[in-house]
């Protein structure tokens, strides 16, 4: 695996990430599902984003932050999760979803590419 800088956490990065998922959970906008074997062994959090301003499209649905527990992938945890947060977008008018992934993480690639997403926009980054 290659360094890349622009995945470091920094030092306060556990307290950031539970802000932001309070934010998106508390609002009307956000939906966090959690799956529990006596254990949490799975989330999705999900929320509604503005979209960039040139395009007709003026909302997405946004997949944020899936994780399932090994042990419990190949379940259809993640599809259940899909299946929900597609129907919560649906109640919220929302006909359009975005999902984010790194590139290397082709496991995921290949969950998110069955489930019918596709490469739309590639974000490159080169540090000076």
């Amino acid at each position: 695996t290659r360094h890349i800088p622009f995945l470091e956490y920094n030092d306060n990065a556990i307290n950031s990430f539970r802000d932001f998922v309070k934010k998106q959970i508390y609002s009307k906008n956000g939906l966090l599902l959690v799956a529990e074997d006596f254990e949490l062994v799975g989330y999705l959090l999900s929320y509604i984003k503005p979209n960039i301003p040139i395009f007709k499209i003026k909302k997405l649905g946004h997949l944020s932050d899936l994780y399932i527990k090994k042990g419990y992938r190949k379940k259809g945890i993640a599809t259940k999760f899909r299946d929900i947060a597609f129907d919560w977008f649906k109640e919220q008018g929302i006909k359009h979803v975005s999902i984010s992934v790194y590139p290397e993480n082709n496991v995921a690639r290949k969950i998110y590419e069955k489930w019918g997403f596709f490469d739309f926009h590639i974000e490159m980054r080169k540090e000076l």
